[in-house]
Formats: structure tokens, sequence, C-alpha cells
């Protein structure tokens, strides 16, 4: 049975507190929520991995979430950590492409946005369309703050930039791209990135110590292919990296690229899949979603590990409460 708040003025005021955020400033992450898991969240009271992902996005404004959340930031957050741990070169940094000398352009590089994702433009071997290239960053500049609809506050407070990255791997032999959900130096599961940004992009999930969980394959890509892929050399140097990585954040994701025989850090996803958590073998995602949540614990967070003030500082206060009651984060 669910547990729910200790007293009836404790319920009052979490459905006080959800019915005003939600008719109100994130309206809109309701309707989105609402579409994808057919309920409203619940945001003062989280009782899921969905519900808490919305709750950070909304409560827990960690200032170390902006540095993860900016592309160039966070490769000075990896290597202050592990000076020995490799990221891609960055080429060029700046706002525009009339600034970015040809001569960078010319061999396998990705042209980036630091904010939000999906925003890559590839060069192979310098070749390219430079006014397509121009209309794409004069597309990037003109959008609204990445993840403003989604209230991903994090992206919000990133200076925007245009950089010039290093391509690592080639169309032949592209790098394996592994990526690690872990918090608070645990990790919870791994999943290995196939053919990315294609129509053929599948995922396959292992647990820490590499043991297959599942797989979710493209269409017209078969259970058989992905079986067949074995783990990269460097599976258990990026779940090491990972833990290291995790130990100063309650919870994200780490992007790693296993490349000629190399490991690179890549990106870190402060709100995966923007806490919706779309996986299409319910079995397999509620497998998944139990893996976070035993590395996961909300109340390691800023929001709930560091005073706040004024009202913030009353619902901290009854929150980890009801949290400590509950003894868990979750409902089961």
């Amino acid at each position: 049975m669910p547990n729910y708040p200790s007293s009836p003025a404790r319920r009052l005021a979490f459905a006080a507190i959800d019915r005003g955020l939600l008719t109100w400033r994130f309206a809109r992450l309701g309707r989105r929520f609402m579409r994808v898991q057919g309920r409203m969240p619940k945001l003062a009271l989280p009782e899921t991995y969905y519900d808490w992902m919305q709750w950070r996005k909304v409560f827990d404004h960690n200032p170390l979430f902006v540095t993860l959340s900016d592309k160039l930031a966070a490769k000075e957050f990896i290597t202050s950590r592990n000076s020995d741990l490799k990221v891609p070169r960055v080429l060029w940094v700046g706002k525009g492409t009339d600034a970015i000398p040809k001569e960078v352009l010319r061999g396998n590089v990705v042209v980036k946005r630091n904010d939000g994702c999906n925003r890559n433009f590839f060069i192979r071997a310098g070749k390219y369309d430079r006014d397509e290239l121009a209309q794409t960053i004069r597309c990037w500049r003109s959008e609204r703050a990445y993840g403003r609809k989604d209230a991903e506050w994090a992206y919000g407070q990133i200076e925007r930039r245009i950089f010039v990255e290093e391509m690592l791997g080639n169309e032949d032999e592209p790098p394996v791209e592994i990526n690690i959900r872990a918090g608070a130096g645990k990790v919870s599961y791994v999943s290995l990135l196939l053919h990315a940004k294609t129509d053929r992009e599948s995922l396959i999930y292992f647990s820490r110590d590499g043991k297959r969980l599942g797989v979710e394959p493209a269409p017209g890509v078969t259970d058989a292919e992905l079986d067949a892929i074995a783990l990269p050399e460097g599976y258990q140097l990026a779940v090491a990296q990972a833990a290291r990585l995790s130990q100063e954040i309650d919870y994200a994701r780490f992007d790693f690229y296993w490349s000629s025989g190399e490991l690179f850090a890549g990106e870190i996803t402060i709100y995966p899949a923007s806490g919706y958590g779309i996986i299409p073998t319910l079995k397999l995602k509620e497998d998944l979603i139990e893996n976070i949540m035993r590395v996961w614990d909300p109340r390691n967070s800023w929001f709930l590990s560091t005073p706040q003030r004024g009202w913030r500082g009353v619902y901290r206060r009854i929150l980890l409460d009801e949290l400590d009651r509950r003894g868990s984060a979750v409902i089961s």
C-alpha cells in the first residue's frame, strides 16, 4: 500500500504545492508528462523515478548542474577530476561561422553547440556546404534556451557558444558509445549505444559487472545481431571512471567512447530522456528503473542536503521527514 503523508495537514500542503506548480509555472511540463506517462507528475512528494526527475527540474537547482550540462565546462570538470582521462579535443570556440578558421574544418570534425543535445554538424575530410553550416548555426542561435519546454533548468543558465571538436573514429570503424547511470560513486547500469544517430540506432543494456540485461533494437535490427556484439575492452575502465566522476553528484548519465583502443569521456547528462524514460519493453524498463533507484537517493541531492530559505526551507524539512518516515525515496 502507498505510504501516504503522516497527517491530513501535510497531505493538503503537498497537494497544494502540486496544484500550484502544475497549474501555473510548470503547466507545460505537466501536460508533457501526462502524454507520456498517462498521469500528472507528483512534484511535492515524488513516488517514482519519473516523479523525482521532474522534481529535480523544479527544485534541485544545483549550481554544479550548469557546469555539467555545458559541454565545454564539463570537459574541464572531467579533466580536473582525472587528468589522465582523455576527452575529444576542442579545436575552436566562438559564437558564429564567420570566425571559424577554414583550416579547422578541413579534417574529420564536429561543429557543436555547447548546450542541449542533437546540435551537431558533422564534417568528414573537410567536405561540407558552408552555406548549410551557416544556416544551421543561425537556426541554433535563433532558438530559445534548450530544455525550456521541459523545464530543464540547468540548460537555461549556460552561456551559448559554438565549438569545433575532433571526430573520433571513422565511417568504417565508428566509436562505441558507453552510457553509464551512476551517482554518489556507485554505478547502476550500463548501455552500449550502437549506430548512433542513424535509423539502426540500438541499445544493449548491461549490469555493472557486464551481465547482459536486455536489448532495444531499432526496426530491422534483430536480437541476434545485438547478441553478437561483445563488450568493448574499455568497459570496466569506463565503469570505474563513471564511479569516480559521480562522487559529487547524486545521479547522472556519464557518456564514454571506446575508439581505436582508447577511452574518451563524453557528455554528462543531468536530465536523461528529460525524465520521461521511454523504453519499449515494460519488464526491461522496470528492471532498469529499479537499478537506478538502488543507487540514486534524492536525499543526497543539493536541495535536500543544503539549507534553503523561506518556504523552500520549510518544504525541505517536511519532505526529508516524510522520506525518512517512508524509509525510501520511492513507493513500492
